[in-house]
């Protein structure tokens, strides 16, 4: 298998890999069921993905493999224009903001102190949907050593690396947020503008499909602050929120095997973070070659515009005392 890159303008695709599904059985049948997909439609869609990158004028890079192409046809299960749109809306987003989305790299000092805390991390075993679970313990995060971009970062590189594993892109993933002792000190990192678009990215633009989203002990001072950020996703991901006052509820929601010991299950903390890591470490190379696509700026949209200045004079009037 050659470069997973197409390179110059008008990218070409003889770089392509050919592809091989390696799925088992029983996700196969899900992604049948799910999303459409066979051998003959993904096939063909796949080739239209690189026929589109091929010929479109702005992307100057690109990754061609099938690994990376499927991640954006499974998220529109197999509509291929939609599919189409979301690659180019991903390169736009990437190009746009490389502060929470390049350098996405385990062995950067920041982002391993942050992940090693137990900022944000994934969980060893799946839940009993088969999809990886993504925990955060939000207070891990010190306001006064980290940014919004390390926070943003230390999600992004956990996506980018378990995106590797297709089985992940068919089933998506669960997540659950421990928010004990969330401070206001974090909330006022994010300015307003910063909110609307890391809510945009992670929603509409990551190849990601947000599957169950738990929510624990989030402090009765910060429920306004909830409430407004819920305002700024679709219907369809509010829905997939759970929330839960104390751990215990948590535990009658998600099988407590799969948690860390701190929560009740048997694996420290401290060792899941570790086996993490090494998943981190083993996609490396991987991960690291997002940074070399490339796509041309187009100026931006003055109705992105509006709605942000829209979201930034709601966020002013949002009492959080």
């Amino acid at each position: 298998m050659g470069s997973p890159y197409g390179v110059g303008e008008g990218v070409g695709v003889l770089d392509a890999d050919d592809y091989v599904c390696t799925l088992p059985t029983d996700v196969r049948k899900l992604a049948w069921a799910d999303l459409t997909e066979d051998e003959a439609t993904r096939g063909q869609a796949l080739q239209q993905m690189r026929q589109f990158v091929a010929s479109n004028p702005t992307i100057t890079k690109c990754r061609l493999d099938g690994n990376f192409l499927l991640r954006f046809l499974r998220l529109k299960k197999f509509r291929v224009r939609e599919s189409q749109e979301q690659l180019e809306k991903y390169l736009r987003m990437r190009q746009d903001h490389p502060q929470w989305f390049t350098r996405l790299d385990v062995r950067d000092p920041t982002l391993n102190s942050l992940i090693s805390g137990g900022y944000f991390f994934a969980l060893p075993e799946r839940d009993d949907a088969g999809r990886r679970v993504f925990f955060s313990v939000a207070g891990k995060m010190d306001p006064t050593r980290f940014t919004t971009s390390d926070q943003m970062r230390s999600m992004q590189v956990g996506f980018e690396s378990l995106l590797e594993d297709e089985e992940n892109q068919v089933r998506g993933f669960t997540y659950i947020l421990d928010e004990k002792d969330l401070g206001l000190a974090i909330i006022t990192l994010w300015s307003p503008s910063e909110v609307a678009k890391a809510f945009h990215c992670c929603e509409k633009t990551i190849p990601v499909r947000h599957k169950e989203i738990h929510i624990v002990n989030l402090p009765a001072a910060l429920m306004a602050v909830f409430e407004f950020a819920k305002t700024l996703i679709s219907d369809k991901i509010k829905n997939r929120f759970q929330m839960h006052s104390e751990d215990g509820k948590l535990q009658k929601a998600v099988p407590v095997r799969i948690l860390p010991k701190e929560y009740g299950g048997t694996i420290p903390m401290a060792e899941m973070i570790n086996m993490y890591k090494k998943e981190l470490e083993a996609t490396r190379p991987r991960v690291l070659m997002l940074d070399q696509m490339h796509i041309d700026k187009k100026p931006k949209h003055s109705t992105v515009e509006k709605a942000i200045s829209t979201i930034q004079r709601n966020f002013k009037r949002l009492d959080i005392d």
